[in-house]
């Protein structure tokens, strides 16, 4: 029979953490899922972990493919899903155990097209909340709509969520093949539902890795995952700029807050042509911003704006050296 539930979980070499998040999702409170696991690529016994779920919980399927990144392992496994509803989770985060009935009862209830939740980090030692989803959950809305609720432009992932199938199908979502591939998809998906459920309690952790390989979110200044970053800004930007002249005016506030910023705080830690390549991208973009939006974030970040609209460049990235790594996690 076709489950009510698709959860798509990707995975590549996370064999310290994968279990966990996998006994996550099979102890879940809504049991009518489907999890289909794909391969990346794994070289470590992932997939072995993966194999043992497989055989003890007939919910479970795997499929392989050569390494192709997160995207491509999304979108691979979208293809073989069956559900009516459909979800994600990343290999070493840990779905909360009532989310699935949580927001799939949302959904039943109001007929919208995705419901979203709340995140909170952690790792080894704690749990604190997402400073990325900060302001978004905190009360209920049902319904609702980007155009309404603009602080949903920083909702910008895909985990936190489950999607009616008919909605992602009809819009034809699909991953890009660059590392940052979130937004790209969740924020058309914001846009182009005709409701979202905005549900306060929280559904999602979302892991800081405290020891063996970093996750690609920690790998803040490496090279792939600073141009996906900007892929990933100048994607959305030019979608919001199609659909809606007030939300990009919004998300320019949210991306020179966030996404822009943290392209400037990596100019210390990169070599001088991705530098150059960066000072580009970011003078581009705070150029083209709406009039205003720059003074509408944050003033000790206004800052490093100034330096980079006056091209004062070793003092930006003296400033940059100063910036604690730990702010972005």
């Amino acid at each position: 029979m076709r489950p009510q539930l698709s959860v798509i979980v990707p995975f590549h070499n996370v064999e310290r953490y994968f279990a966990e998040c996998l006994e996550s999702i099979a102890g879940q409170t809504f049991d009518d899922f489907e999890v289909v696991l794909v391969d990346d690529g794994s070289t470590d016994v992932s997939c072995e972990i993966a194999s043992d779920f497989v055989q003890k919980d007939s919910r479970f399927r795997l499929i392989c493919q050569r390494q192709a990144g997160v995207g491509a392992a999304r979108n691979a496994g979208i293809r073989q899903a069956r559900g009516h509803y459909l979800s994600f989770a990343d290999a070493d985060d840990i779905v909360a155990g009532t989310a699935y009935e949580y927001l799939i009862g949302s959904l039943r209830r109001s007929g919208s097209e995705m419901a979203c939740g709340g995140v909170q980090r952690f790792n080894s030692e704690r749990t604190w909340p997402s400073s990325l989803h900060h302001g978004i959950f905190d009360e209920e809305a049902i319904g609702t709509h980007i155009t309404r609720a603009p602080e949903l432009l920083g909702d910008r992932t895909v985990w936190n969520k489950v999607y009616r199938r008919s909605f992602w199908d009809r819009h034809g979502f699909r991953f890009p093949h660059h590392l940052m591939e979130d937004a790209p998809v969740a924020v058309p998906a914001h846009v182009l539902a005709r409701g979202v459920d905005v549900l306060p309690s929280v559904v999602y952790f979302w892991r800081v890795r405290d020891d063996g390989p970093q996750s690609i979110t920690q790998r803040l200044f490496e090279p792939t995952v600073l141009a996906g970053r900007m892929m990933q800004v100048r994607t959305v930007a030019d979608f919001l700029a199609e659909y809606s002249l007030d939300l990009k005016k919004a998300y320019d506030v949210v991306a020179l807050e966030h996404d822009v910023f943290i392209l400037l705080v990596a100019l210390p830690h990169i070599d001088e042509t991705r530098r150059s390549e960066i000072l580009r991208f970011t003078e581009s973009f705070l150029k083209d911003s709406a009039e205003g939006a720059v003074h509408k974030i944050g003033a000790e970040n206004r800052r490093f704006y100034r330096l980079l609209a006056e091209r004062r460049i070793p003092e930006l990235i003296r400033l940059a050296k100063l910036k604690p790594y730990s702010t972005y996690l």
